[in-house]
């Protein structure tokens, strides 16, 4: 095996750090079999006496299939015929950062926003996932207000949220008011105004995931104020 891990550091690291080693070795050793790659490590003279070891090992495999690192190979009947995908690959290249982030997306994002926006963020198109996922809470804001074409942007927002708004919960305190509307018109001017002006390059793939994120929490508040004015019909 390349890995150079002993056996206790293997045991102690995250599961996505190990399957990252793994997948690299994979490719090192242009491995295609997963049950010959197991076999091996259970007795590697580093693993021969700890199990939870080899266990580690076999657990970061299931984690790198679950996450499409590795796969099935096409036309093997086998099922430990597997080879390193493209996103494997890119893994190895340039770390788990995009793994982490497309993660984040896949796990409880509002449904207004995944449909619209987690397919562009997996095609790598992280400046449009953004970009419509905040046209999403735009249109959203409008029709709950009830405000026409006119309204736009973060006009629309202080509008739809301000003293008066349509949106606004009269219950709730000054500060609580003041703070969601601020929270809405904030995200709104830093995460879709930019990109309906000039290009944004979305470098840290990290932080587009979590502006696509901050629009679904946006989404959720939205979805407890829709609940808030029907109760009040």
């Amino acid at each position: 095996m390349v890995i150079s891990f002993s056996a206790e550091q293997v045991v102690e690291m995250p599961v996505d750090e190990l399957a990252l080693a793994v997948v690299a070795d994979l490719i090192a050793k242009n491995e295609w079999n997963e049950y010959n790659y197991l076999n091996e490590a259970s007795q590697h003279a580093q693993f021969v006496r700890n199990d939870y070891a080899t266990r580690a090992i076999a657990e970061a495999l299931t984690w790198a299939r679950a996450h499409g690192l590795i796969a099935r190979t096409p036309g093997q009947t086998a099922d430990a015929a597997i080879f390193v995908t493209r996103a494997g690959h890119a893994a190895v290249k340039s770390g788990l950062v995009k793994v982490r982030a497309g993660a984040r997306l896949a796990e409880g994002l509002h449904p207004m926003i995944e449909r619209r926006a987690r397919r562009q963020f997996l095609l790598g198109e992280f400046e449009q996932a953004v970009f419509v996922a905040m046209k999403a809470v735009e249109v959203r804001v409008r029709e709950l207000a009830g405000l026409g074409d006119d309204a736009v942007g973060v006009d629309l927002i202080n509008r739809a949220l301000g003293p008066s708004g349509a949106l606004t919960d009269l219950s709730a305190v000054k500060g609580e008011q003041e703070g969601t509307r601020a929270l809405l018109a904030g995200a709104y001017a830093v995460l879709r105004n930019p990109s309906g002006h000039r290009d944004v390059d979305y470098d840290d793939v990290a932080e587009a995931a979590e502006a696509v994120t901050t629009a679904s929490l946006i989404m959720r508040i939205l979805d407890r104020i829709e609940r808030r004015i029907a109760g009040t019909k």
